[in-house]
């Protein structure tokens, strides 16, 4: 996933934009149903809640703010959090190229 240290890598060695455009060019829609932030959520250890494990890295939280936690809802059925908008950013292709990685 071409994020943190990998993405720094990838960009001191010149080939970051090279490896972005092999995760376009291998898009697969029918990995979008699939992908782990649908149906799952990662916490971080102050309690913020994600929509994946590549994201909490990043530091894209969950709600508005991007700063809902565990302590601001009620369960996972809470309709804030269901409603909550997937973050998605250009990371996110690698989980939807060719067979997926979710």
């Amino acid at each position: 996933m071409p994020i943190k240290r990998f993405f720094d890598f990838l960009r001191k060695k010149g080939t970051l934009e090279g490896y972005m455009d092999l995760l376009v060019r291998n898009f697969n829609p029918c990995t979008v149903k699939k992908v782990m932030c649908i149906d799952h959520v990662n916490v971080g250890w102050d309690g913020r809640i994600f929509d994946c494990d590549f994201n909490q890295q990043l530091e894209l939280g969950l709600g508005q703010d991007g700063k809902m936690d565990v302590f601001t809802i009620e369960s996972l059925d809470d309709p804030r959090l269901r409603q909550s908008p997937i973050r998605t950013a250009a990371h996110c292709f690698g989980c939807t190229a060719a067979q997926g990685s979710s």
